[in-house]
């Protein structure tokens, strides 16, 4: 998610070179989503910080003789990786339609044009 924020700042900054100063552009929708998205795989990588560190913490204080996390800290874990995976879902088709807009990607290939026949 660090990664996929880097990537991110660098398209903004390109959006900002293309406009420069003036207010109106073309990409203001694309500016938003990027906005948001960088908010979202921020949050995204610190939960992953905390999600290990809770595994850490309840492999060392609470498991079974089979070495299973139980209890708070294997339902901590697994809620922080739940909300994890609903943040990855959201966050790919975002950062796919900013590359497909700020590209000028065929419309044939861009997975967002229905075609009618």
């Amino acid at each position: 998610m660090l990664s996929a924020f880097t990537h991110l700042s660098t398209l903004r900054l390109k959006i900002k070179e293309w406009v420069g100063n003036s207010e109106l552009s073309r990409y203001e929708v694309e500016k938003g989503m990027l906005d948001e998205t960088a908010a979202h795989l921020l949050t995204g990588s610190l939960l992953c910080a905390l999600d290990a560190a809770s595994l850490v913490i309840g492999m060392n204080v609470s498991v079974t003789k089979d070495g299973h996390v139980y209890g708070f800290w294997a339902a901590l874990a697994a809620a922080i990786s739940s909300y994890i995976l609903i943040i990855f879902i959201f966050l790919v088709p975002r950062l796919y339609s900013a590359y497909v807009g700020m590209n000028d990607v065929s419309p044939d290939l861009d997975g967002f044009q229905k075609k009618r026949r």
